[in-house]
């Protein structure tokens, strides 16, 4: 590394460094690291994913962790695959698991063969056919569809659907991941928002015809074709094993194997409702049945916010001073009184968040090997009604108790701190670094 890509500085008894490209595996206890990244492979950015984790992390830990071979990485909040990628790459078998129907799309899509032809043959026969097509069927329902979806587009989604439907099953994943990206672009949400929310100031929706909903379809599928091109190659790799665990629910991981590390992002509190996020998709691609369906998913979510009013009126303790301190504060407005019930479904939200995460670690700990590592990465702070939270700390004294040790941590500064969700500032803030943290289980 040169003196221009690599700037240590101290500064209050920490060391401050500005990296370009991967992070180095010698850099010191409780670094701050300012990253500047080179251009990632398209397979990253397949599939739609708020908040992802960044590869050079995991790429981190497996250079510096990860020497001996087999090697086995356990990924249980799985996203959009970067752990997974990451762990291909290096030559380690991974396992892995996300409660989330298109997460879950999203990851098999980066970890299963294609054939490449097939691919694009696939494509120009499903727009040839939808462009022919006059009568469009109507099989997708869900609330409020008028409101977010111009009827010539829904017209063109269910023809798109049915030539999916009927084309190759070879090549079905990828098609559906490309009618994703074209369900969400083609909706009535503005460029650049996370949660479909009726907003005051919402700029003018573009009238839309069948045609460039088609249009766009072709467009998100030969990028989809482009970056699993390029990423083939890196896919063939001898003696690691991807394995899909049946499992939907990371705070009850088990099964008759072991692994040799975690790497992972696990949700962040009170940050990102990742079900509403990804609702459109959800329908359009029949990867739920119904609204009931789709809300049955919040109970596999970690740290849930639907909760209901008889159990957020209920104050939620822990049994850890410095967490039931954290639950009080919020739940009697100390710091912020913010709208009626809103505190007290907040503190129950904190409460729940670090109870799964407790059962997460245990679950994990479990079935991984002695001497094996967990590390995850998380907003070091987050601020809900007026009350500080330092997660990442807590997090690593919750693992602790289970039986983990700390081994190691470093901090590296976000760039982009705003997300296009509503959300009232007067009360909640942006998380300004993440921390990771490796932790390990003693032999």
């Amino acid at each position: 590394m040169t003196d221009k890509s690599n700037n240590c500085l101290k500064n209050k008894g920490f060391s401050y460094f500005t990296v370009n490209g991967d992070i180095p595996t010698h850099i010191s206890q409780d670094t701050f690291i300012s990253l500047t990244r080179k251009p990632p492979l398209k397979i990253y950015s397949l599939g739609f994913q708020p908040a992802k984790s960044i590869p050079e992390i995991s790429r981190w830990f497996l250079h510096k962790y990860a020497s001996k071979q087999p090697y086995v990485v356990l990924e249980p909040f799985a996203g959009a695959g970067t752990t997974i990628i990451e762990s291909i790459r290096y030559g380690a078998s991974i396992y892995w698991l996300d409660y989330q129907p298109l997460s879950r799309l999203i990851c098999q899509v980066k970890t299963m063969p294609f054939e490449l032809s097939d691919i694009k043959g696939e494509i120009l026969r499903i727009i040839k056919n939808s462009m022919r097509q006059q009568v469009a069927p109507e099989t997708v329902y869900f609330f409020n569809k008028d409101f977010w979806f111009q009827k010539p587009v829904q017209e063109a989604l269910e023809i798109l659907r049915e030539q999916i439907i009927y084309s190759k099953k070879s090549v079905q994943p990828l098609l559906w991941l490309a009618y994703a990206a074209t369900v969400r672009k083609s909706s009535n949400m503005n460029d650049g928002m996370i949660l479909a929310a009726r907003r005051s100031h919402i700029k003018e929706i573009p009238i839309l015809t069948r045609e460039e909903v088609f249009q766009l379809f072709q467009s998100y599928a030969l990028s989809a074709y482009e970056a699993i091109s390029e990423w083939q190659d890196y896919f063939n790799k001898p003696n690691i094993e991807i394995r899909e665990l049946p499992l939907y629910d990371s705070r009850m991981i088990e099964g008759n194997w072991l692994c040799d590390a975690v790497i992972t992002s696990p949700p962040y509190i009170n940050a990102m409702d990742y079900v509403w996020a990804s609702k459109f998709e959800l329908h359009w691609l029949g990867l739920i049945k119904n609204d009931n369906d789709r809300l049955n998913l919040y109970s596999k979510e970690i740290g849930t916010e639907r909760i209901s009013s008889s159990e957020y009126k209920e104050l939620g303790e822990l049994g850890y001073q410095r967490i039931d301190k954290i639950i009080e504060d919020i739940y009697f407005a100390r710091k912020y009184q913010a709208s009626k019930g809103q505190n007290q479904l907040r503190a129950r939200v904190v409460y729940q968040y670090f109870y799964d995460m407790k059962n997460h670690f245990s679950s994990c700990f479990s079935v991984l090997k002695k001497g094996g590592y967990y590390c995850f990465t998380m907003g070091d702070t987050s601020t809900i009604c007026g009350v500080n939270i330092p997660v990442a700390s807590i997090l690593t004294e919750l693992a602790c108790e289970v039986g983990f040790r700390e081994q190691f941590r470093f901090h590296l500064l976000l760039k982009n701190r705003k997300l296009n969700i509503p959300r009232n500032v007067n009360w909640a803030s942006t998380i300004k670094h993440d921390t990771t943290i490796v932790l390990e289980k003693p032999i």
